[in-house]
């Protein structure tokens, strides 16, 4: 169990239902030739992640003791040099399968996106968390290439991408809303971060000012759901429409709570399950 929480099980499968949903809206299931490969690329970008969650939490280790003292893993279930050996595990494994798939493929991205990535989550965890702004929009832009990538990975099957356009907004979505989650868990973690004297958002501008500013994001929302249906990016099939809207509809919830100045964590839980309904809705385009 310590394992799981380490490696953050639950953001691992939004992560698999993403990439999956791309997937199932590109009507891939049919070629069955190239399956083997596209489950290794999920498994790859789990690695990957999973790897980052480890490292994360082996550097948030003591500001983790006071924001979130019943979910530390560290030195409580598992030790801290297994974490690093987690860390650099996965990411060894992760570096075989990226080889593998650029010969396959006979494309070096995925031995690129496998180095761009775990350096910039290895940098992330030891000092962009620092940094103003930046803390929140690397965290928010990889899981917004998320389905980007997944996309990259059906075209070099030499396949036709039907739903382009559609997994670019939904990308934008997943960037908004992780923008704003982002700063949300940075007012509850604010007590931590001050130890570790990380500027995020709430810490330099206050608790109030950052959550006017998490609200701004998902304004954008509006703009980008206009964008999307002005595309002719979406389906028409009444299940995509509920999930999506449903999506969409919980992103402006988080915006309303906020207004009614709810608790970060409400608000939170909230932005995660637009996510989660968004990446469902991929599965009916």
């Amino acid at each position: 169990m310590g394992f799981l929480r380490l490696i953050r099980i639950g953001n691992l499968a939004i992560i698999a239902l993403t990439m999956f949903g791309v997937w199932v809206a590109e009507d891939q299931r049919t070629y069955r030739e190239t399956d083997i490969n596209f489950m290794l690329f999920v498994f790859f970008t789990l690695l990957i992640a999973g790897a980052g969650n480890a490292i994360n939490d082996y550097f948030d280790y003591k500001s983790d003791r006071i924001n979130n003292p019943q979910r530390v893993v560290i030195e409580k279930t598992i030790k801290k040099r297994w974490a690093i050996i987690i860390h650099w595990g996965f990411n060894f494994i992760a570096l075989v399968i990226s080889i593998y798939l650029s010969w396959q493929l006979k494309s070096w991205f995925y031995v690129f996106i496998h180095l761009f990535a775990t350096t910039l989550l290895w940098l992330y965890s030891l000092h962009i968390k620092r940094y103003l702004f930046w803390s929140n929009f690397v965290i928010s832009i990889l899981v917004a290439l998320i389905p980007l990538i997944t996309m990259k990975f059906i075209l070099d099957t030499h396949l036709f991408a039907i739903h382009l356009e559609s997994i670019l907004v939904f990308s934008g979505f997943a960037l908004v809303v992780n923008f704003a989650r982002e700063i949300i868990k940075d007012i509850q973690d604010i007590e931590g971060d001050k130890l570790r004297e990380i500027k995020s958002f709430a810490l330099v501008y206050g608790t109030s000012s950052a959550r006017t500013i998490t609200a701004l994001v998902l304004l954008l929302l509006i703009p980008l759901c206009i964008i999307g249906y002005s595309m002719h990016a979406f389906s028409f099939f009444l299940w995509f429409n509920v999930l999506f809207i449903g999506g969409y509809a919980m992103g402006l919830l988080g915006l309303i709570l906020l207004l009614f100045q709810a608790s970060e964590k409400t608000i939170n839980t909230v932005l995660k399950l637009s996510l989660v309904l968004g990446c469902c809705s991929m599965y009916f385009l």
